[in-house]
């Protein structure tokens, strides 16, 4: 559990995912004070059992990671650890593997522990945390609370990039903006590629924006001291416009995690968006962090989300995708997809048109273009009037009246793309080639952004 604020009340985390330092490390402090010796490791491993046997949320697991940290202890698989953080590591390493739990965590933190050990503990359903330092309030600033880019994409498609969960009381006007920047998009994709996780409080801001006021049930929480459950739900208030009924596109990838996770699996569940890219880490639990010894602080899963009303979570097994690409084609199948929906969806023939004209252009330039045969490309070649159309190594061209020969990209059967780096790829004239039953390529058809369209008959030889 990272250091952010004390009265949080709703938080979840992947260490798992993070590579940097604990914000309470202190550049000056060093490793070599402090000796891995048999009586530390000895010790650390005993108290980290004894947490887990107090407080791990999955305790029919608590066994087997108990016996896999006794047996390389025994065994002389820590002993050639020189110092605390390659300890720490090591550990780590072993508790997800023995727990399947990228929650579980180990750091060396003297700094941290220290801090643990002077605040009054509390029952793990209040999640407090330590203040943030004055240098992560200030990473926190600079990083736009993770907010990193928003972007109207073509087809009033808003777009979010949003890096972690940043905790409410800090985010919440940066979340606000960004929200009522996207208010009057007609389909939305929030991109949780790159995240890691973060405040449940954030991820429930979030989601309310895209219900109405009337409260809406989203995940629980099981947390295992106090054998106690807690459900969130929507919020009656958020600052500015709600989207209801805007289609909602969430972007994942392996290394989406926790929260993000969370916020993936409970919209999906509630048929609110759809997920699409790849499976996620499969981190469903939440964690705290607890003081062991010599400097030493274990992150604990304390408790598992899931959706009440099928008992089911994503711990172990991730988010299922219901557009399966990879991490690098995600943005562009969600953005095809949003675009065709809208278009299907639509009774204004102009937006039709327009979004219709789009759609390809998103495929194309996320997947490249369409393959299409030599025996094809062959009878698109010869001339029609005024233009002439060649086929050279494999590839067409076009030659009109500006007298610049330019590409001819395969949009899908017939229809192609007059590549012109001129003018912005959304306004590039395009080209269908007419056949007739037999396969005959009778005319070509030259197509414009505004639906006007001007035929060109096939020149006899």
């Amino acid at each position: 559990m990272n250091n952010h604020h004390t009265r949080l009340s709703i938080y979840l985390w992947v260490v798992a995912l993070l590579s940097t330092p604990h914000i309470y490390c202190q550049a000056a402090q060093t490793n070599k004070a402090h000796v891995v010796d048999p009586q530390m490791r000895k010790q650390i491993v005993e108290n980290i059992i004894r947490e887990l046997q107090a407080k791990y949320v999955a305790p029919e697991k608590v066994k087997a990671i108990e016996t896999a940290l006794r047996v390389k202890l025994r065994n002389g698989g820590y002993d050639k650890v020189e110092t605390p953080a390659q300890f720490a590591a090591a550990l780590t390493q072993d508790l997800r593997t023995a727990g399947d739990d990228l929650h579980l965590f180990v750091a060396h933190d003297p700094a941290l522990e220290k801090a643990l050990l002077a605040t009054a503990p509390t029952p793990s359903v209040k999640l407090q945390e330590l203040p943030p330092s004055a240098e992560r309030l200030v990473e926190m600033r600079e990083s736009n609370y993770d907010f990193r880019k928003l972007e109207i994409l073509r087809g009033n498609v808003g777009y979010l990039d949003l890096r972690s969960f940043v905790d409410l009381n800090y985010s919440k006007d940066t979340a606000a903006a960004a929200m009522n920047f996207l208010a009057n998009s007609d389909a939305v994709i929030i991109d949780l590629r790159n995240n890691p996780g973060g405040f449940i409080n954030l991820e429930i801001f979030l989601a309310s924006y895209f219900y109405g006021a009337e409260p809406v049930e989203l995940l629980s929480r099981y947390h295992r001291d106090g054998d106690v459950t807690v459900r969130d739900s929507t919020l009656r208030k958020v600052p500015g416009k709600r989207m209801p009924r805007t289609d909602l596109y969430i972007l994942t990838s392996k290394n989406t995690g926790s929260a993000g996770e969370g916020f993936a699996y409970i919209m999906q569940q509630r048929g609110r968006a759809k997920i699409v890219g790849e499976k996620t880490s499969g981190a469903g639990y939440g964690n705290k962090e607890f003081p062991i010894g010599s400097g030493f602080v274990f992150y604990v899963s304390i408790f598992r989300q899931f959706d009440s009303r099928t008992g089911r979570g994503w711990q172990g097994g991730g988010v299922e995708p219901d557009i399966n690409t990879s991490a690098e084609k995600a943005l562009g199948a969600a953005h095809l997809e949003a675009l065709r929906n809208l278009a299907a969806r639509t009774t204004d023939e102009r937006k039709k048109q327009r979004l219709n004209w789009l759609a390809p252009l998103s495929d194309f330039e996320a997947n490249g273009a369409k393959q299409v045969p030599p025996s094809l490309q062959e009878k698109y070649a010869g001339g029609y009037t005024g233009i002439t159309v060649t086929l050279e190594q494999g590839r067409l061209y076009f030659l009109g009246a500006s007298g610049v020969r330019r590409r001819l990209s395969a949009l899908a059967d017939d229809y192609f793309i007059i590549e012109d780096d001129s003018v912005p790829p959304e306004n590039q004239t395009r080209v269908r080639f007419v056949r007739t039953a037999g396969g005959a390529v009778t005319e070509l058809r030259l197509m414009v952004a505004d639906g006007r369209t001007f035929s060109r008959a096939r020149v006899e030889k």
